[in-house]
Formats: C-alpha cells, structure tokens, sequence
C-alpha cells in the first residue's frame, strides 16, 4: 500500500471553517479511497490539518486524483485561507503494516524522526524486538517511512509514527515510562539524526479517534 501524508496550514481564525468545509465532502471522497485519520493541530505549529489516504499504488492514487478532480464537490478548500501545503508519500513501516483505526484516544502524538540513509531496516528490526513491550504502555497506532533508496520526492529518510493517548497527562505518564524502560529508546536513538513530535487532535469524522 501507498500512504500519501497531507498537512495544510491555514491562515489564522480560518482552521475552523477548513475542517468544516472537508467534513461536508468527507463522504464522497471517502467512496475514492480510504482515509486513516484527520487530525487538527493541539501543540506545535497552529492553523493546521493533517490527513492520511491509503492507496493500492502510484497508479490508483493517479485514478482517485483524476476522479476527484472531476467532481463538482472539489477541492473542498478556500485556496486563499491556505498558506501551505504539504505531501509525502510513504510506505507502511513493516511491524505495523496495516494502520490501526477507530477509537484509541483523544489526543495523538505524531512523533516525525529523520533516520540515516540506509538504516530503516535496522530500526524495523529493533522495533519489531521492543515494540511488544511499549505497546504494553500505549498503543501504536501507524507506522510509516520514506527511505531514500524507494522515493524521490517528500521528506527522504523520514520514520514517522502516530500515538494515541487518553489525554496529556496520560501520554506524560507513558512518555516518563517509556524512559524507564529497557531497550526502547536505544533500539532507534543510534540511527536518528532529528527527532520532532507534534500533538494533534482528532477531527468528529476522523478514523482514528
């Protein structure tokens, strides 16, 4: 599968009317293809939307851009309330090869690492040791990367994986427990070169949630 990893920025006091305007076509671009989550930003920079779409391949996600377009309901957005816009395309980290949905929590931690060219392998090994146990804490929601050797466009060498939690105090608690527990920060820490983490909320009509 191809996930194509879409965030926006808007201009202030117009994030509200933007998940609006989506969430009245949300519907009938989801009969396109499959949406994994749509978050709006909590901590981090502000005025934003995040989404995820699944696609079979590069060729499908071509045919829903082209049937998309042709529709009357779109874009769904004011193009003068957009400051930026953002895509990656990724692939599905291999211990978490289908993303998790539904109801998980109220707050998500997108947590963006940029790893050394090469070593996605090395990290999809170590996780597969230590995960068990970190999910004993909290679930992992979706896991994706962009290895340099396998795209050529969007953010190369970026891992990039999605948390959710109850609320903040409950990801403070797993955050403090998962620094005390062995292995975990370890297992990725000698192949990243920079770390990002950002809280997003989910949308009513987001699949995770």
């Amino acid at each position: 599968m191809l996930y194509e990893v879409r965030a926006y920025t808007f201009t202030i006091g117009s994030l509200d009317e933007a998940v609006e305007d989506f969430g009245s076509i949300i519907e009938e671009r989801t009969k396109l293809s499959r949406l994994i989550c749509f978050f709006r930003s909590a901590i981090g920079d502000l005025d934003r939307i995040f989404h995820i779409w699944e696609y079979e391949n590069a060729a499908h996600r071509e045919r829903v851009r082209a049937e998309a377009q042709s529709q009357a309901w779109w874009p769904p957005l004011k193009a003068e309330k957009i400051l930026y816009q953002q895509t990656r395309l990724m692939t599905a980290a291999p211990f978490r090869a289908s993303p998790r949905t539904g109801a998980m929590g109220s707050v998500y931690e997108v947590r963006s690492d940029t790893i050394h060219t090469g070593t996605m392998g090395k990290i999809s090994a170590a996780w597969d040791t230590h995960l068990p146990a970190r999910e004993e804490l909290s679930p992992l929601a979706a896991a994706f990367a962009n290895p340099a050797n396998e795209f050529a466009s969007g953010i190369l060498n970026e891992f990039l994986h999605i948390w959710p939690y109850r609320d903040l105090n409950h990801w403070a608690e797993v955050d403090e427990a998962a620094n005390r527990l062995a292995g975990w920060r370890d297992c990725s820490n000698p192949f990243l070169k920079a770390r990002k983490s950002e809280i997003w909320v989910p949308v009513e009509y987001s699949p995770m949630h």
